[in-house]
C-alpha cells in the first residue's frame, strides 16, 4: 500500500506545479458567446506577427486567447485557408 501512496503524492506534486489559465475577460466581448472573441483573437495574433515579427512577445497574448477559446477544428480550417489564400479575414 505504501507504494500507491507515494505514487499518489508524486502525481499531486506534478499537478500543483502546473497552472491552468483561461483567457481573461475582455470588455469588448461581454456575452457568453465567445465566437467573435475567438475569431478576433486569431486575426489579431496573425496581424501582430505580420506587423511586428514572429519574435514579438506581446503577440503571444492573442495566441493564448485563441488557443483557449477556439475549437481546434476552426483553427485548423483557418490555418488551411490562410495557406491557400482564401481566409476571409484581413490580416
Amino acid at each position: 500500500m505504501s507504494k500507491n501512496k507515494n505514487s499518489d503524492k508524486s502525481s499531486t506534486d506534478n499537478m500543483s506545479a502546473y497552472k491552468m489559465e483561461t483567457a481573461p475577460f475582455d470588455p469588448r466581448f461581454p456575452n457568453q458567446n465567445v465566437t467573435r472573441y475567438c475569431y478576433q483573437s486569431y486575426v489579431d495574433f496573425h496581424r501582430c506577427q505580420k506587423k511586428r515579427g514572429e519574435d514579438f512577445a506581446p503577440c503571444n497574448y492573442f495566441k493564448k486567447v485563441y488557443k483557449t477559446m477556439c475549437p481546434n477544428a476552426w483553427v485548423e480550417k483557418w490555418d488551411d485557408q490562410r495557406e491557400s489564400g482564401t481566409f476571409p479575414g484581413r490580416i
